[in-house]
């Protein structure tokens, strides 16, 4: 009985984890088969004589790095995922937002190999370097590349490949070091600047094999065909003078032709269409949570936005280099030819940019736009049950969601919304009020109230803030009465009992001395003077769909599972990371122990 739960659990993580470990038995086939080709090739035995396993171990990892110099510039080209969006939406979308879904992790997975493999590949030629001055071949001195045996491995270093390559190096440790989570939370710059890099990088590694440092020798067809011999047999077989050596070509090239050209593409393509995609603030909205409620001018009369989208802003005055992306809350139509965007203020950026919108004003700020681009948000839109959980300002992809409910309610799709929302603050849920309580009313007139199930989930309370109101209060205590246990009353002096005197200490205990600093009547005053926002006084609609605390997954989802017995459905995440592994599992564990599947496409936070 207890093999059946533990098959389960293995066929369920090999599952989770397939796509890995497809891709590391790749990378695993694509080095031990070069390996192997360098270890038993006879036209590599001369320079493998000198450099030994570094000769493979250094060829083995080149292969593995062309690979991920490859792959992990498409998900970078955004406007061809835009078109292949366009194709494919129709034919197989749900095979499209898996790539979207996936592209940000598949990115980091071969990122991560990358600098790994680079680490190697560099220590090996370092090697190789110590082997070529100390293994100098006085014989066959064509295939050498030191120019006389214990040169400096140093002065070896200082040539054309051996520079090219501690630049790579260093450009990618640098990269992959300001690409860590922390440093992407806390420094964005550095994580942005230093990833601007990868052109100079892939230039590099283009010049990097140029120089032919390895050499091969030439067979003919009777030497190059497949013997059993050992080496030393290969070395006596011919005379010296006949051996002829080329060197190594170079296989880059193979490898990065077509993914260095869709990336070439796609980004004259983006240059060539932001620069004159200049948009205009229109309004701007201070919301509650220090966030940017943006109204922004089309660009131009093609531009086309879709539910769950995003674009890239530029401010050109704070930055001719950063672009960030940001999600379309409004996208337009053909009756407002605008577009919104919230702009939570986070970092350096938002920060001076809500800077300059205090100081300059609206009308002189314009930004260039680029995009708009396809996101896994996108499929909510398509659904005829969409789960939506969102936390924070991870709720701007499902605004548009609401927006399209309001002008079409009748409009089949999307079909039913469960939308939960986490906040922190009442105050937060007024973004929102507005545009939620006339869907509502609008979904109520249409005689469609069941096709949007919206909650609010408040995780502070305000009981907190009376409590650290109180206890700021309360601090100006100079002492407690205590009764002992013979019944005798004691008092014990506050934390500012050094800091009295004497005079003040004895005034303590006398009867006609207050023990607070004000009086009660005062901090009644106090307290009702302080102002607590309730949605549920301004929207009813939307008091009643108000919850405190956390939500408890076990029964959102036993409602869920409930609802939709023998059902596919998708559950669209954005929010922290906490929260996306807390639905995973959940996920997991429905899918797994009940008969309705629930398949969750995340967009975490940066």
């Amino acid at each position: 009985m207890r093999l059946i739960p533990l098959l389960k659990d293995s066929y369920y993580f090999f599952k989770r984890r397939f796509f890995l470990i497809l891709w590391i038995s790749l990378v695993t086939y694509i080095f031990y088969n070069t390996y192997m080709f360098y270890f038993n090739g006879r036209q590599f035995y001369y320079i493998r004589r000198i450099l030994g396993l570094g000769l493979c171990i250094s060829r083995g990892t080149a292969s593995v790095i062309n690979l991920c110099c490859a792959l992990v510039l498409l998900p970078l080209c955004k406007k061809l995922n835009q078109v292949l969006y366009r194709i494919l939406s129709k034919l197989w979308p749900n095979l499209f937002f898996f790539w979207l879904e996936r592209a940000k992790s598949f990115h980091m997975t071969v990122a991560v190999t990358l600098v790994m493999f680079a680490l190697v590949h560099s220590v090996s030629h370092f090697v190789n370097l110590w082997n070529f001055s100390r293994s100098y071949d006085e014989r066959m001195k064509e295939i050498n590349f030191a120019k006389y045996k214990n040169e400096s491995p140093f002065f070896l270093l200082l040539s054309q490949p051996g520079l090219t390559g501690v630049s790579m190096l260093i450009i990618i440790l640098l990269m992959g070091m300001t690409s860590m989570r922390v440093v992407r939370r806390n420094i964005y710059n550095a994580f942005w600047y230093t990833h601007q890099l990868y052109m100079l990088f892939i230039a590099l590694l283009i010049v990097h094999p140029l120089s032919g440092v390895l050499k091969e020798e030439i067979l003919d067809d009777v030497e190059s065909s497949p013997i059993t011999s050992h080496e030393e047999g290969w070395s006596n077989s011919s005379s010296i003078d006949t051996h002829k050596f080329i060197s190594i070509r170079s296989k880059t090239w193979t490898w990065m032709a077509f993914p260095l050209g869709c990336f070439l593409i796609d980004l004259v393509w983006r240059i060539s269409s932001r620069n004159r995609a200049r948009v205009h603030i229109l309004e701007v909205t201070h919301m509650p949570g220090r966030t940017l409620s943006l109204t922004l001018s089309c660009p131009h009369s093609q531009f086309m936005c879709r539910m769950g989208q995003y674009i890239l802003l530029q401010c050109l005055d704070i930055s001719l280099l950063e672009w960030h992306p940001f999600t379309v809350v409004k996208v337009p139509t053909s009756n407002s030819r605008n577009f919104v965007v919230w702009v939570r203020v986070k970092g350096d950026w938002t920060e001076h940019l809500e800077r300059l919108l205090l100081e300059n004003g609206a009308n002189r700020l314009s930004f260039l736009v680029d995009g708009a681009f396809s996101s896994p948000m996108e499929g909510a839109a398509a659904d005829e049950v969409a789960l939506c959980v969102a936390a924070g300002v991870g709720i701007t992809p499902f605004v548009s969601l609401l927006h399209h409910m309001l002008l079409k309610p009748r409009t089949k799709l999307p079909g039913r919304i469960h939308l939960l929302w986490i906040v922190r603050t009442e105050e937060e849920i007024t973004w929102l009020a507005d545009l939620a309580n006339d869907t509502i009313l609008q979904l109520r007139d249409a005689n469609r109230p069941d096709r949007l199930h919206i909650e609010f989930y408040v995780t502070g309370t305000k009981g907190n803030d009376i409590k650290a109101f109180k206890g700021k209060e309360e601090c100006s205590a100079t002492h407690m009465v205590v009764i002992n246990e013979k019944g005798k009353i004691t008092h014990a002096l506050s934390n500012n009992e050094k800091s009295m005197t004497d005079d003040e200490k004895a005034s303590l205990l006398t009867p006609n001395r207050r023990r607070h600093a004000c009086t009660d009547d005062e901090k009644r005053n106090n307290l009702n003077h302080m102002k607590y926002y309730e949605i549920a006084k301004e929207y009813p609609l939307l008091g009643c769909r108000l919850k405190r605390g956390r939500p408890h997954w076990d029964r959102v989802f036993g409602y869920w599972v409930h609802l939709y017995p023998h059902k596919r459905l998708n559950l669209y995440c954005c929010g922290t990371k906490k929260l996306v592994k807390s639905l995973k599992n959940k996920c997991k564990y429905i899918t797994s122990n009940t008969k309705t599947k629930i398949t969750i496409v995340h967009e975490r936070f940066s």
